[in-house]
């Protein structure tokens, strides 16, 4: 199908959406997004234009080098046959295959399936057989290109599931040993700034909720990797119809995935298993989305910022096929003491990495604030390693410290890429910058530390986890080099990030979570510091930056609890659980767990230290009270909230809002007024709410009702009639607890980002 058809089709879908749902709920705001959403359908219908597949034989081989080519076989819609690029050499495929063949210096011989306009569903009734029926040779790479016509058509989050899992089961059948199936993330379709609002974010919206399928199928598979699909911002790298990339939009994409697809299958061969790098950036997205939406001169730093950052950093494409991931230890003289070895660069207000080398050991301070403030926390970070815990550098064995100042312009964020720290200089107006706080610098490379240890997967509770263990070493490396008791310390993070103008003190508080900003224009420090109050989200790969006040809280009260210093008992019983046979899907209750053993190795089952710590975690809810006396002198009584049996409870949770947060209520039968409980019984009975569940409308407010062992149901707001949420709204009122402290709790109208399936890890 054309794509103006396509575009107008899914406008005039949403649009009679909008029209059934006026009809049954009432509600004046779909009554008024349906005449919009139908004159943008026939607007785009007479404007957009329909761009040919470009002519060529769909197979071949390029490179040069030793053995046999690997075989590369990408499959898909438009993207995958090359639509936007006038040759066929110039397509996603080939140029992909080509770089491939210059990284693992042999041939590739690359094939391409698929058809304009296929969704995943089609992709797996229409060309998964043709793979399987044309060529008996397995594949040792196989790239899959769908989500754009599923985001396009609206298809459900559950339907598409369900279609992917159907292709990487069938597509791993064709993979030989050790290959590697790709999955092509959506496109982000909310910077295609030639779409008119709201459709725009109709379908942008839903397009980064079908990714997040893609995301999580893939961290689920050994031999899945996600390969991310960058923003497309410059102009030159679209082509004419404004949705497809340009020769140079597939070239800039190509660039992104081909040294993804290279490392892993080097690795993948070698019997290790992928680690794809990820940007793990300081400043959490939410942040920034709030600060593009304001209006405010630092909107447009803040959207540029958050373009950057979704694309992923690119590996260089033109380093040599036999580079290195990251630089080998440097050679030292037997018996000599270990010492740090740090490189600090200058992007010099690009984002080409690493930039120009501007300081090294034994030079001279630079006179740039920003260098020298790097290169000083580089070493403070060392030592706290190597002097409180006892490891040589980030891998244990020596790995420099390499950092680039000045990334990009007033780009407002610092990032580990896997490889190094980048700094970007802030805009002046929010941000002040970030080479000033070395707890930041100290977060940053414990990303390090973590990705040489348990490489925790990087979305959900892992996701958490891992940003909460990073904050730990930060906060480390900051009271080590201020010489601080665990009760002298602030427990903030990125203290001073802010300019005056802001009204907050840090990025976070690992002391009491959620009141770290409180900002017209930022808004709230929305991190929960109890599970109770763990965010329901797809935003931010789960949360990563929201939920990981839950773990950061229970070392706050664990090092207060011990007392003294926090780089001893509590930050050597924290890394001996990381180092120790930790899962890379670990969640906060596996942690803590780790923690309670390793304490116990390292201190005895009936320590002190050991007490602290399980009462740390019982005291935010990861662990339930254990029956007997109370745990270590000091430590925090816990707050958890009383459970009840399956058999006894009734659960209602509304996620939503723009944070995500999420409200619950946890009710025995017995608490509930007779007639609610009549109508809920009805309810339940009827299958009404059943027969809503899974139906997904981007972006709406999500009720998640259980009862007993007779149902439980994700169903979107929208969809429920006002009676049932009239009664749902009385049952989260009944048993509702507030969400930290003071902080209201959200309401109707906040704006959602939850979306159809997600529930707490």
């Amino acid at each position: 199908m054309q794509l103006a058809a396509r575009i107008g089709a899914t406008a005039a879908v949403a649009a009679r959406r909008a029209e059934r749902a006026l009809h049954r709920l009432a509600r004046p705001a779909a009554f008024a997004l349906a005449p919009v959403l139908l004159g943008q359908a026939k607007r785009l219908q007479s404007g957009l234009v329909w761009l040919p597949e470009p002519a060529g034989t769909r197979s071949g081989t390029v490179g040069e080098g030793d053995g046999a080519p690997l075989r590369l076989l990408v499959i898909g819609d438009s993207t995958a046959t090359g639509v936007g690029a006038e040759r066929l050499d110039d397509s996603l495929a080939v140029q992909t295959a080509a770089l491939v063949a210059d990284y693992r210096g042999r041939p590739v011989a690359w094939r391409i399936e698929g058809l304009e306009g296929s969704n995943a569903a089609q992709v797996l009734e229409r060309h998964l057989p043709a793979v399987g029926a044309s060529d008996d040779a397995p594949w040792d790479a196989i790239v899959l290109l769908v989500g754009a016509n599923d985001a396009l058509q609206l298809v459900s989050r559950r339907a598409f599931a369900r279609a992917i899992g159907g292709l990487v089961d069938g597509l791993g059948r064709r993979l030989a040993p050790g290959g590697v199936l790709g999955l092509a993330g959506a496109p982000q379709i909310d910077t295609f700034e030639w779409l008119p609002q709201p459709i725009r974010s109709l379908i942008g919206g839903h397009a980064r909720s079908l990714d997040d399928v893609l995301q999580r199928i893939a961290a689920a598979e050994p031999h899945v990797l996600h390969l991310p699909t960058p923003a497309i911002l410059e102009p030159h790298l679209h082509a004419s119809d404004g949705f497809h990339p340009s020769a140079a939009g597939y070239r800039h994409w190509a660039a992104i995935i081909a040294p993804r697809l290279a490392r892993a299958l080097r690795e993948r061969q070698s019997d290790r298993a992928p680690h794809p790098s990820a940007r793990h950036g300081i400043v959490p997205p939410f942040l920034l989305e709030r600060l593009a939406a304001a209006g405010s001169p630092a909107a447009s730093v803040a959207a540029h910022t958050l373009g950057l950052d979704r694309g992923i950093r690119a590996e260089r494409a033109a380093a040599p096929a036999h580079r290195r991931l990251r630089a080998p230890a440097p050679a030292r003289v037997p018996g000599e003491r270990p010492a740090p070895h740090r490189v600090v660069s200058d992007a010099r207000g690009t984002t080409a990495l690493p930039g120009d080398p501007v300081r090294t050991e034994g030079d001279p301070p630079t006179g740039d604030p920003a260098a020298d403030q790097a290169f000083d926390g580089l070493g403070d970070s060392w030592r706290m390693l190597f002097e409180a815990l006892g490891r040589d550098s980030l891998d244990g064995a020596g790995m420099p410290l390499l950092a680039t100042v000045h990334y990009g312009q007033r780009y407002d964020n610092a990032f580990w890429d896997g490889e190094r720290m980048v700094f970007g200089d802030g805009d002046g107006e929010v941000f002040a910058g970030f080479t000033g706080a070395v707890d930041v610098i100290g977060h940053e490379l414990g990303h390090g530390v973590i990705s040489a240890t348990a490489d925790l997967v990087y979305r959900d509770e892992p996701g958490a986890l891992n940003e909460s263990i990073a904050d730990v070493l930060g906060a480390l490396v900051k009271q080590h080099s201020l010489g601080q008791r665990a009760d002298e310390a602030d427990w903030l993070i990125g203290a001073g990030v802010f300019t005056e103008q802001v009204q907050g003190v840090a990025l976070r508080s690992m002391a009491a979570p959620g009141t770290a900003f409180d900002d017209p224009v930022l808004g709230k420090d929305p991190q929960p510091g109890h599970m109770r109050d763990l965010v329901v989200t797809t935003d931010d790969l789960g949360g990563v930056h929201i939920n990981s006040g839950i773990p950061n809280r229970a070392f706050h009260l664990a090092a207060t609890a011990i007392g003294g210093h926090a780089w001893e008992a509590p930050g050597r019983i924290w890394m001996d659980a990381l180092t120790g046979p930790l899962p890379r899907t670990a969640g906060f209750r596996d942690f803590a767990e780790a923690t309670l053993a390793a304490a116990a190795a390292r201190y005895g089952d009936d320590a002190r230290e050991t007490g602290a710590v399980r009462a740390a975690w019982e005291a935010v809810g990861v662990l339930e009270p254990a029956a007997g006396p109370a745990h270590g002198d000091g430590a925090e009584p816990t707050d958890a909230a009383p459970t009840h049996a399956a058999h006894d409870a009734v659960r209602v949770a509304r996620s939503g809002g723009m944070l995500g947060r999420t409200r619950a209520a946890v009710l025995e039968l017995e608490v509930i007024p007779g007639a609610d409980r009549e109508r809920l019984d009805t309810l339940v009975a009827s299958g009404a709410l059943e027969a809503l569940d899974g139906q997904a409308m981007p972006d709406a407010p999500l009720w998640r009702v259980t009862v007993e062992t007779r149902c439980d149901v994700t169903v979107a707001e929208p969809l429920l009639p006002e009676e049932v949420l009239e009664l749902l709204r009385r049952l989260l009122e009944l048993g509702d607890r507030p969400l930290g402290g003071d902080e209201p709790v959200a309401h109707e109208g906040d704006e959602p980002v939850a979306h159809e399936g997600d529930e707490p890890a």
